[in-house]
This record gives C-alpha cells, structure tokens and sequence, in this order.
C-alpha cells in the first residue's frame, strides 16, 4: 500500500509500505480520508517525541475491510483521536479520557489502517467520508470545550480565537449551533466572510486593539467564554482583557512553544476561570457527528492526494485539510 512516511523533521515521502493487520479488538480500514490536524503538525516538526520513521494521522474516516466484532466489512467509520481498553473504572464511567491505557492513534496517512473499535462511530448516510473524518477532532475539540468544560448556556457570547485555523472554524459553527452569540478573532481577513457565513455574529482582527474592539462590541461587558486555540501569549493579552467578570477562558490549542504569563491579580480581578479542554469524549463525537448530520454543523476540507501531502502541511486553507488517498472526493 502507499503510505505518507515521515522519516525526519520536516521529510515527508510517499512510499510503498506493508498492509497493517488487525489484532484482538482492532480492524483494517481503507482510508477514505484523513485530516491534517495541528497535533501532525507538531509531529512533523519534530516537537513530539515519536519513533521514527512513523506514518502519521489520526482523523481517519473510511470503509472496515477486516476484522472486528463491533463493526463488520463494508461499514463506514470514524475515529477519534485514541483508543482505550474500555474496560477500566473511568471508560465505565464514560471518561475515557482518563484510561491508563489510552494509546493516541497514527496511521491515517496511508491507504489502509488498523484501528482500535474503541475509537470507532459509525458515520450516517448523507455525511460524505472526508467531512466525518475531521468530526471528532475539529468538530468534537470545540464541542467539548464549549459544552463539557465552559458549560456554555444559550444567549452567552463566546469568542473564538484562531478563528479561521482548523479547530477555529469548526468551533465558530459549534458555538453557533449551540445558540451562544459567536465572535470570531482571526489574524487572516481573507477569511472574514467564510466566519460570517459559519456562524459569527462580528469578526475582530488580531492586534494590539483587539481587546478594546471586543468590549466595544459587548456594550462593554466582556465575552462569558473564550475558546482560546491558540495559546499565544499575544492573543491571551487582549482576549483576557475581553473576558467578562466571572468567565470562563478554556485553552484548546498551542501553535507555538512560548509560554502564557498572567498577573494572578487579573484573575482574582475577574474572578475568571481559566483551564483546558483536551481532546473528545466517545459521547462528545456521537454529538458532535449528529450536528453534523443534522447539517447545524457543516465540516470545512480541502482535499489533497498523497502525493501533496507536503503541500496540505503549509497551504493556508479555511478550515482542515483532508488526505485523500484515492486522489477522489469521498
């Protein structure tokens, strides 16, 4: 099978590769689809600590051709972004988020891929394989946040950082789904009207008045959350100033490795919440997939063949960009 092999920093090839087979509780997917996604930047980059040579990708969606007891050859399926034994006390409990045996997922740059059932939804019909792809990630990333951790309750107002990235867009159409007024912070203005169209009530550009055109905008008050998928000391500085007495400031994201600095004064001030929400629970992508379905929440990708996969790291693409190892439109 072909395969996006990364074998240094940086060096990325398509390179013929053996087919993986499935173990106990695993099957083998043809990729349809998978989305290129901030963590396979940093992998790239070589920021994370992974054995190499590695074919990276974890927002896979496509056909099961093998193996399984939960789903059967010819399904359509989706993965989220690990797998867990679902077995212990917190995947009994439904947070699987905290498995000891939690295995983050690699793998979906490639034409076929084993992947753990415990990772798997099904897709419904109607939801095209390279949108369900970018679901639990793109989609779910946001929708945890916003729902799990801020609490966010209709009529609030929500501000989204690196609004036009990936995680950004996603989250301006999920903030909006879930009835919030959505503002949106972007350093891109070419991307201005896509957020409009996804869901935003007003677009803020990035820079030193960012802070004051948000207040100016909320009558003064602030924003209730910030979904901040950035964390950029220089994006904290005014969406901090934005926050509203008492609210709720949730870290989704880092683009960089350089630190956040906060007066605690500034906190206590606000009495604000600042935490983070880390990846997606199996509930989370149920729901998650179901906006989707539903069309409330409508998946922006841009498609590439393998053989650009190079060009899918770099490109500044409105949304998330999808391998699609058919070279198709799945």
């Amino acid at each position: 099978m072909r395969a996006v092999v990364l074998s240094a920093p940086g060096e990325l090839a398509v390179t013929e590769a053996d087919c993986p087979e499935p173990g106990s509780g695993e099957v083998l997917v043809e990729v349809a689809a998978c989305g290129v996604c901030g963590h396979d930047q940093a992998d790239r980059a070589g920021l994370l600590d992974i054995p190499l040579p590695a074919v990276l990708g974890h927002e896979i969606a496509g056909t099961v051709v093998a193996g399984g007891t939960r789903f059967a050859a010819g399904d359509r399926v989706a993965a989220k972004q690990f797998g867990t034994c679902g077995r212990c006390e917190p995947c009994a409990a439904g947070d699987e988020l905290r498995c000891p045996r939690r295995a983050f997922l690699y793998g979906g740059f490639a034409e076929y891929a084993v992947l753990p059932e415990s990772a798997l939804l099904p897709v419904p019909p109607g939801v095209p394989l390279a949108e369900a792809a970018v679901v639990a990630c793109a989609v779910g990333t946001g929708l945890q946040a916003l729902r799990r951790v801020a609490r966010v309750k209709p009529g609030e107002t929500v501000l989204v950082t690196g609004a036009g990235g990936g995680l950004g867009m996603h989250a301006v159409q999920v903030a909006a789904a879930l009835g919030t007024r959505v503002l949106a912070l972007t350093g891109s203005p070419d991307k201005i009207a896509q957020l409009e169209k996804s869901g935003a009530a007003q677009v803020v550009l990035t820079g030193d008045t960012a802070g004051q055109d948000i207040l100016d905008l909320t009558g003064g008050q602030g924003v209730d959350v910030v979904l901040d998928n950035t964390g950029l000391q220089s994006v904290f500085r005014q969406a901090f100033r934005a926050l509203a007495h008492a609210g709720r400031y949730v870290l989704t994201g880092q683009v960089s490795g350089e630190p956040i600095r906060v007066h605690p004064a500034f906190v206590f001030e606000k009495e604000a919440v600042i935490t983070g929400s880390g990846s997606t629970l199996m509930r989370t992508f149920a729901e998650a997939m179901a906006l989707v379905a539903e069309g409330r929440v409508r998946p922006a990708v841009s498609r590439y063949p393998l053989e650009d996969a190079a060009r899918a790291f770099t490109d500044r693409v409105a949304g998330r960009a999808v391998l699609v190892p058919s070279g198709g439109l799945s």
